[in-house]
């Protein structure tokens, strides 16, 4: 059985996929690139933009070019949004996010293998049950919430993920110990809000710690800034830097009036407010954050406050993207901005988030770094800091172990370095011998 699986968009697909290889292991699948002859091909697409959708429709029409006799099923959130469009495309079957649980059964049975117990998801909440991410990485994705009912006004993820739900933190945790004996390191929590899990008695917070007390390494992915308390922080203070001194932390425009526009539940004195607490709290704190360029009726001066307050912010990295109307959301029906007009602030939120973050990763040069070491790739050891930067090492490594580097260069967004025969306090640069 020779498998090829192409995931597209957000982490909580990503875990999903995973999870969903984990249940076919009945099948003994062989992983295999797109183009590279499969039996099966699993395509799990996202539709938050209509470039999203695009990529979705490009992928699906070459994974039948590059597998003309292959069984092709094609789920996640453009599934969801068109599934006529993903059958006339070429696909064998259609599984929205609605009916993702039903993946395994769709797959198995079409390969003459029955769906029990051991090879279906446990509930309706995709993700859950420890078989589905026991893949011996050291670092692995755990998804505890999913759906949305913020309402943005650009956005479609609701109507496409459905009403919020909260994985139980027992079932969350039982699956962290499970990660954990197979070796994975670090666990990153996911969700499509994760802020406003409410799977535990004291809600993210509470989870994270708990998290924290079984030996994981654990870090955060998007955050909504009002969903990011004062509790939050505190455990990330306290426990930093095995959970993980780092935050995204979503802007979209740095304009109080388009923030009320588009149905965003906080400002920009409350944003400021929460960062420079962050900032105050956890040792080595870092904010990433997305901007949306062009929303609906930006002026050139909102947009200038976007800039300055990315200057005022100085993120580590800025994800940039230029705003697309949505069918069926309370923007599409706004006043636009012209497409070129949007497509040039772009380039320049990215220019200026290209030199912000230049300027943050050459203060690290010739300090000393922690690497959690994920992978080696042409004799070189690849990770991520605790911070959230990407390095590049030489030096005696293995994948699954801490060491510490000393920063040598900058190339893009990685840090490059040697593995050092010393170790330095968290947030001090003066290293001592081991």
């Amino acid at each position: 059985m020779r498998a090829a699986f192409r995931t597209l968009g957000c982490k909580v697909n990503q875990v999903e996929t995973e999870a969903l290889l984990g249940f076919l292991k009945a099948l003994e699948p062989e992983v295999v690139p797109l183009e590279a002859g499969a039996d099966l091909v699993v395509i799990n697409t996202c539709a938050v933009t209509t470039t999203a959708e695009a990529d979705a429709r490009k992928e699906i029409r070459r994974a039948r070019r590059a597998n003309p006799g292959a069984f092709i099923v094609v789920t996640g959130c453009y599934a969801e949004l068109s599934p006529e469009a993903v059958r006339e495309l070429g696909a064998d079957a259609v599984v929205p996010n609605s009916r993702k649980a039903e993946l395994p059964r769709v797959i198995l049975e079409r390969f003459g293998l029955p769906s029990d117990p051991i090879t279906t998801p446990p509930n309706a909440f995709w993700g859950a049950g420890e078989r589905g991410l026991l893949n011996g990485r050291v670092r692995a994705f755990l998804k505890v919430q999913d759906g949305c009912q913020a309402g943005c006004a650009y956005c479609i993820i609701p109507r496409l993920r459905g009403k919020e739900r909260h994985r139980d933190y027992r079932e969350a945790l039982a699956e962290a110990e499970a990660l954990l004996r197979v070796g994975v390191k670090e666990i990153v929590l996911t969700g499509v809000r994760l802020g406003s899990y409410r799977g535990h008695p004291k809600g993210l917070a509470g989870l994270v710690e708990d998290l924290y007390h079984l030996g994981a390494k654990v870090r955060l992915s998007s955050l909504e800034p009002e969903d990011t308390g004062e509790d939050l922080l505190r455990v990330l203070a306290r426990y930093a830097p095995e959970v993980r001194p780092h935050l995204h932390l979503s802007l979209q425009t740095g304009s109080d009036r388009l923030l009320r526009l588009m149905g965003r539940r906080y400002d920009k004195a409350y944003y400021r407010a929460l960062v420079q607490r962050a900032y105050e709290l956890i040792p080595g704190f870092a904010l990433t954050t997305d901007v949306i360029a062009g929303l609906p009726t930006e002026t050139e001066e909102e947009h200038r406050e976007t800039l300055a307050f990315l200057e005022e912010l100085r993120p580590t990295r800025v994800h940039a993207f230029t705003y697309t109307p949505r069918p069926k959301t309370r923007a599409a029906a706004m006043p636009q901005v012209p497409p070129e007009v949007r497509k040039r602030r772009t380039k320049e939120i990215i220019a200026l988030a290209q030199r912000l973050a230049e300027e943050r990763m050459r203060s690290k040069l010739g300090s000393q770094v922690e690497v959690l070491v994920e992978r080696i790739q042409n004799g070189l050891a690849l990770g991520h800091t605790p911070d959230y930067y990407e390095a590049r090492l030489s030096g005696p490594a293995r994948p699954g172990e801490t060491v510490w580097a000393e920063v040598e260069g900058v190339e893009g967004y990685v840090l490059i370095g040697q593995v050092a025969p010393t170790v330095v306090e968290w947030g001090q640069h003066a290293s001592k011998p081991v």
